[in-house]
């Protein structure tokens, strides 16, 4: 019993806890995962790192002109401080960095949509605006979820100082159609204060002399964010690598695996990230990394993003219609633990099980067991059970050590989102 169905709903059921980073309860889940790693005879280990971690102490928002209206908000984490007084400016709706939407930001607090990463906050700040607002939530909660807005931290290294807010998305639309003409916030934060995080490792040493030298890395992350239990997202992918543990245990390969849970996804795949940095000579052995993030959903279909070699996709899918597994594939990163594994030069992918549009939803509190399936998580399992085994046991390395032109591309455009903080360009200014 390689792999098992009930074993793994088991095992979900009871990791299915909020488990934000930096938190006793992450802590607790990994300790967890560590323990049932151990009880399976593949000792498994713990490695720390430090994470930013501001200490928001208020944050406020209002419409103070035509008529004054309050908004429950919360403050974005290493955006910046207002005066104690706040800030009062002139309001405007820009919905993306483009140069005609950011032709009258000066003076003036802007609402946006969407991930605003750190160009896109610079932008702004160049432009001369005084603050901005995000946006969070779906209009179709329940209206006490618009108190549960996802805490978060801004995109880079905090170097731009751009008072940032907020706000759930139904009072988004609320505060357009009031047609303000002043809007005031207040943000005060403490900088950086670090907490820990942590990685959950475990190996499984290779048969063969010569081959075992090569890895292939299992990843997902379990970490959790703030108000969710995170079964879907991604406590079904961190079962998924501990039944692959189970299997390969009980099937020793020719090759080396790893099982990397990692941990502070959430806050930008920080924990992958870490990994890379704490093994440089590892990742020349890393023939390949296969990472796991939401699976097991009920109404959903198969997806694969390749973040490689086109030889890789079409090596997969050929593996996929062999088995009758239907794979919706794509040359592209994704956002996820995989992404850093390949910014670290080693061929990666993600498997998911993604929802039909109105389906399951993530990063609220519905992310429960309420939408998984037992079948339907061993849909994606089974697969990769099949891939891997061949990939681990075969004569010669299948993984070509390289990328497509385009996923060259999309790599170094995230490089320039995440700017190596030692490089004097980088640097803060004194």
């Amino acid at each position: 019993m390689s792999v098992c169905k009930d074993r793994a709903w088991k095992n979900l059921t009871e990791l299915s806890f909020e488990r934000v980073t930096g938190t006793a309860e992450e802590k607790r889940a990994a300790e967890m995962i560590m323990a049932k790693c151990a009880e399976a005879g593949v000792p498994a280990h713990l490695e720390s790192y430090e994470i930013d971690m501001p200490i928001i102490t208020e944050a406020k928002f209002c419409v103070t002109e035509p008529e004054y209206k309050e908004f429950v908000c919360i403050a974005l984490g290493k955006s910046g401080n207002t005066p104690d007084e706040g800030i009062e400016a002139p309001f405007v709706y820009i919905e993306n960095a483009t140069d005609v939407n950011m032709a009258d930001v000066r003076g003036k607090i802007c609402l946006v949509q969407g991930r605003t990463p750190r160009d896109f906050a610079k932008k702004m700040a160049d432009k001369g605006a005084a603050g901005y607002i995000t946006m969070r939530g779906n209009f179709y909660e329940e209206p006490d979820m618009k108190t549960e807005i996802r805490p978060g931290n801004v995109w880079g290294d905090g170097d731009v100082n751009m008072p940032a807010i907020s706000i759930h998305i139904k009072d988004a639309e609320t505060l357009v159609r009031m047609r303000p003409k002043k809007v005031k916030m207040i943000v005060k934060q403490e900088g950086a204060h670090k907490g820990e995080s942590q990685n959950v490792v475990a190996t499984i040493e290779g048969t063969d002399p010569e081959l075992k030298k090569e890895i292939l890395v299992f990843s997902a992350h379990y970490d959790s964010v703030r108000y969710s239990p995170g079964a879907w997202d991604n406590m079904t992918g961190s079962i998924t690598i501990m039944e692959l543990m189970y299997h390969f245990n009980e099937n020793k390969p020719k090759r080396t695996v790893k099982f990397v849970w990692c941990g502070s996804e959430e806050i930008g795949c920080v924990g992958s990230r870490e990994y890379c940095k704490a093994h440089p000579e590892e990742l020349k052995d890393i023939i390949f990394n296969i990472n796991f993030d939401m699976t097991g959903v009920t109404l959903g279909y198969e997806y694969f993003c390749c973040t490689a070699n086109e030889e890789v996709k079409h090596a997969v899918e050929y593996v996929a219609k062999l088995n009758g597994y239907p794979l919706t594939t794509k040359m592209d990163t994704y956002a996820s633990d995989s992404t850093s594994f390949a910014a670290a030069g080693v061929p990666s992918c993600s498997f998911a099980r993604l929802n039909p549009t109105g389906g399951a939803v993530i990063h609220n509190r519905h992310d429960t067991m309420d939408h998984l399936d037992p079948d339907s998580f061993m849909i994606t399992l089974n697969f990769v059970v099949i891939l891997s085994e061949q990939i681990l046991n075969a004569p010669v390395n299948v993984i070509p050590r390289r990328f497509s032109p385009e996923i060259e591309k999309k790599l170094e455009e995230r490089k320039k989102l995440r700017p190596d903080p030692k490089k004097p360009e980088d640097k803060k200014p004194e």
